[in-house]
């Protein structure tokens, strides 16, 4: 059979999990292929399945319905209907084909990779060239009917950004063929219609009335529902974010601590040792042995710690690999500064000598390649035990995913005892801690976003224009930011209930080893269904 060639001896040991069968039946996910003429492979899915699946929300929920009324769901397909069932749901489907699930900005990311361009992710592209138009239709009738409720999350600022986002360059001709222009062509076609019925659209005297605050101007359900939905964490109430707040605000005073007493071990000027946390952490941040000599000092750095975990996780402890991670240079100072994405690891070195140093290296690397994203997704997109839902429409399991990134970080094996790339990963920790204080002043108290990035210089030591687009995002994106920081307390917590972990130094047990191997082959799921199946409880008292 296919599972008993894919599953290797080292994971046929007794599982700590009960619930293979059950994850396993992928009768959902053939459905749904089928009814949506989806690509089955999910290391082969484009925008455009996401397109064809949720384009008309009320065929897509009239299937699930369908197909929940005659068959049993498994734990993840449940989560899954009852989210996208929940009739708060729609009232995000408007927001999302709108704005922040901008189709041509996912497809352009497709378009301006190389890598990309001779595999099946982009002849799934060309063979659905022609829905190109239909998306710029259903974008355009979208907002000359949008919902009034819905009307009112929008303001002229959003709108601009989106119209600014509608600008597109294509690859140079030799990296190039005669498909991709011909897409090319009409993609921009496509763009550059949306973009003029935007400008014009804009014009309306509304938009520059509407409020900048985010959705507390909403009913305060409306924030927890796509809270859960970003996080796959459910809570009892709207009335939870108060104490969540509380929570972010106390792992936020605890990590100031922590890198005050870092920054103490790296200053040699006892003057420095006595300024504030904050004016330690510039100083120490911009330490000239920190700084690169060139750009490929930098992407030789990154390729080293690629290979010295690959060497960790791969060879010595035996983690499935099916594909090595490539490293994919950018220099593009509108992309983030290093992310993953189906078997690549973009490091983006246009700030190498201002924005990126040394001691983040370790952090990154462990985060977005091995043994983060890559391991995870590499083992997840080739696992039998893969479910479509969560690969094509993976918001209910970003609290598992960045979760275990963040998580990764601290299997590293110089993090306890280099205070530098301890200083780094505290700085990350400490940018990811603050997103819960900041969404939750954005979208249920109602602080405007320029409040929020003033709060955020307090705190975080980038400069203002890199934090007032984080703060952007949050804004426009709610729920999503939270899942990084409440993912790693989350896979932490299950190590202490159920492995009774408390120290970075007991994290490569035996024992714990062969747990990763098996949580990662069972593949990502909502963070409540991930307590639920290890039996640990959660609360934001902790």
């Amino acid at each position: 059979m296919q599972i008993e060639r894919l599953i290797s001896n080292k994971y046929q040991t007794k599982p700590f999990f009960n619930f293979l069968t059950d994850s396993l039946r992928k009768e959902m996910d053939k459905h749904i292929i089928k009814v949506f003429d989806l690509e089955a492979n999910p290391n082969d899915i484009t925008p455009i399945d996401w397109f064809k699946l949720f384009h008309d929300f009320d065929a897509f929920v009239s299937t699930l319905k369908d197909y929940a009324s005659k068959n049993h769901l498994t734990n993840v397909e449940q989560f899954y209907f009852d989210l996208e069932t929940d009739p708060r749901r729609k009232f995000f489907y408007r927001l999302s084909q709108t704005y922040y699930h901008n189709y041509f900005l996912r497809i352009h990311f497709i378009l301006s990779n190389p890598i990309l361009l001779n595999k099946p992710t982009f002849a799934n592209l060309y063979k659905d060239k022609h829905l190109l138009p239909k998306i710029t239709d259903h974008i355009i009738d979208l907002y000359e009917n949008i919902d009034p409720n819905a009307e009112k999350f929008f303001n002229k600022h959003i709108l601009d950004k989106f119209v600014n986002n509608l600008d597109f360059e294509p690859l140079p001709d030799e990296l190039t063929n005669e498909e991709y222009r011909i897409y090319f062509q009409l993609f921009v076609k496509e763009t550059s219609r949306l973009k003029a019925f935007l400008i014009e659209y804009v014009k309306q005297p509304k938009w520059a009335e509407h409020p900048e605050q985010g959705l507390s101007e909403f009913a305060p359900e409306y924030y927890q529902y796509i809270f859960e939905y970003h996080t796959g964490l459910k809570l009892n109430s709207p009335t939870d974010f108060l104490q969540i707040k509380k929570w972010g605000q106390k792992h936020l005073n605890y990590l100031l601590d922590e890198i005050n007493r870092t920054c103490d071990r790296l200053l040699l000027n006892d003057e420095d040792k006595q300024r504030s946390v904050f004016d330690k952490m510039i100083i120490v941040g911009k330490h000239h042995t920190q700084f690169w000599s060139s750009k490929q000092e930098m992407i030789d750095a990154h390729e080293t710690a690629i290979q010295k975990y690959r060497r960790i996780f791969v060879d010595q402890y035996q983690f499935k690999e099916f594909i090595a991670p490539n490293i994919v240079i950018l220099d593009n100072p509108l992309l983030a500064g290093g992310y993953y994405d189906k078997g690549n690891f973009y490091l983006n070195v246009c700030h190498w000598a201002t924005g990126n140093h040394k001691y983040s290296v370790e952090t990154l690397t462990l985060h977005e390649a091995i043994p983060g994203h890559h391991l995870q997704l590499d083992i997840s997109y080739h696992s039998p035990n893969n479910n479509y839902f969560t690969a094509i429409e993976f918001s209910p399991c970003n609290g598992f995913i960045e979760g275990w990134a963040l998580f990764a970080e601290h299997l590293g094996d110089a993090m306890n005892n280099d205070p530098w790339i301890y200083f780094g990963y505290l700085q990350s920790n400490i940018f990811r801690t603050f997103r819960v204080i900041a969404e939750i002043s954005l979208h249920v108290e109602g602080q405007t976003p320029e409040q929020v990035i003033q709060l955020a210089k307090q705190y975080l030591t980038f400069n203002e224009a890199i934090i007032t687009q984080e703060v952007n995002r949050y804004r426009i994106m709610p729920g999503q930011a939270c899942s990084y920081k409440i993912g790693l307390e989350v896979f932490k917590q299950v190590l202490k209930q159920k492995f009774h972990i408390t120290d970075f130094n007991d994290l490569l047990r035996p024992e714990l080893i062969q747990w990763y191997k098996e949580l990662l082959w069972q593949t990502e799921r909502p963070l409540d269904v991930f307590l639920k199946e290890n039996g640990v409880t959660w609360s934001f008292d902790d």
